[in-house]
């Protein structure tokens, strides 16, 4: 192989690290994507603290040389909290577990195309875009064709400000991925925030995170009163045995101890009230958390009435996944649906991916529907059959009652 050769050869394999390389290409065994050129480093899962925050918020702001991986990391290893965590799951189920479907350019839905979707990647995906809301942007890369595989770029590597995705988090090399040559392989979703709204509970985080340490080692040194003994006695012998009897107090509850010999129980678990000390400030912290991630705070915990968490739910469903499903709607159809398209996917022009926004109705409200209808209009039986699970075998004989009182009317329908 000639110079020249070798130089194209080593080009395409580093896959846009030089910018010669303007037009896409597509994938073959031979060629490496983003992901799997990163290289694997340590996390950082050392105690966060407030000034930790703020060094990291630095570093990702910094206007000459930007770097992720302080802040997502603490992101990361905040994200163990239980509360935080229900909260997320509940936000991102009233997107996930909602209906959608493809229509045409007509607004006509569209079936099949609708199927192409309905698959286990596409839901991953989804997820994935979601997670964009709260740590501010998710990188999304195509490493397997034939089963769709989507990989998410670290967000530690990831720099959304340059659109960079450094080799190493702490390096300065990197690769542009909004290059046209990453058009078939990428997808991308910012956030307006790229701190992602996360970033506003940090600090509540924290500190909800050291009053659960601070309880913790309370009660470890005070949740056991200690105990003490008072006694004149000098002999080493009757000591030896007032110190036995301590011991055992502990298991036994019970001690028998010489004259002059005084036990005193000191508690200290209960002074000052620590229990409400701790107890608010963390619960004040979960409020706070709900606040922000749903919106509200009793859709996980309890509330004063059943009228006030109808609202927060309301609040969750009406408007705040409302947003996310517009974010997903934006990212598939501008996004993945043209890719998907680029790898043979049957795809139309104008199609759009939505999400079925039509109100639920129990089916005694729908039948009342369906049968005012039916007073004016035909209806389909087999969509009647279908959809109240009722086996149509045809219409029923209409009987001229005329001159018939109701009874016999009655009777002759059952004859």
């Amino acid at each position: 192989m000639n110079l020249k050769n070798s130089i194209s050869t080593t080009k395409e394999y580093l896959w846009g690290a030089f910018r010669q390389i303007n037009t896409p290409v597509a994938l073959d065994k031979k060629s490496k994507g983003i992901i799997t050129q990163l290289v694997n480093e340590f996390q950082d899962r050392a105690r966060s603290d407030i000034k930790k925050w703020r060094q990291a918020l630095s570093a990702f702001e910094d206007v000459d040389n930007p770097k992720s991986a302080p802040l997502q990391d603490l992101i990361r290893n905040l994200m163990t909290d239980g509360h935080l965590m229900s909260q997320i799951d509940i936000r991102n189920a009233a997107t996930l577990c909602s209906r959608f479907y493809i229509r045409d350019k007509n607004g006509e839905e569209i079936e099949e195309r609708t199927k192409l979707l309905e698959t286990e990647w596409f839901y991953d995906l989804m997820e994935h875009l979601l997670d964009s809301v709260y740590r501010g942007y998710s990188v999304l890369e195509l490493t397997d064709p034939a089963t769709m595989k989507w990989d998410l770029i670290p967000r530690r590597n990831v720099i959304p400000s340059t659109n960079m995705v450094l080799f190493e988090a702490g390096g300065d090399k990197g690769i542009d991925f909004t290059e046209p040559i990453f058009a078939r392989t990428i997808i991308h979703r910012y956030h307006k925030d790229r701190h992602g709204i996360l970033n506003d509970i940090i600090p509540q985080l924290i500190w909800k995170r050291n009053a659960q340490q601070t309880w913790a080692d309370f009660s470890e040194r005070f949740g056991i009163p200690l105990v003490s003994a008072e006694t004149s006695i000098t002999d080493e012998r009757e000591l030896k045995r007032i110190e036995s009897m301590m011991r055992q107090l502990g298991r036994a509850a019970q001690a028998v101890l010489p004259e002059g010999a005084k036990i005193t129980i000191h508690d200290a678990a209960t002074k000052g009230d620590p229990h409400k000390v701790f107890l608010e400030q963390i619960t004040i912290t979960n409020n706070e958390i709900s606040k922000r991630v749903v919106g509200g705070t009793m859709l996980s915990d309890d509330g004063s009435s059943l009228s006030q968490s109808e609202v927060h739910e309301r609040t969750l469903d009406d408007k705040i996944s409302e947003s996310d499903k517009r974010m997903i709607e934006f990212t598939v159809t501008g996004q993945l649906i043209p890719l998907l398209r680029t790898w043979g996917f049957p795809f139309q022009d104008g199609d759009e991916f939505v999400f079925d926004r039509s109100e639920e109705l129990t089916l005694k409200e729908l039948w009342e529907i369906v049968n005012g209808v039916l007073t004016h209009y035909d209806v389909e039986e087999e969509w009647i059959s279908r959809r109240f699970n009722v086996p149509i075998i045809g219409k029923k004989q209409t009987i001229n009652n005329t001159g018939l009182n109701a009874s016999a009317a009655l009777s002759t329908n059952f004859r």
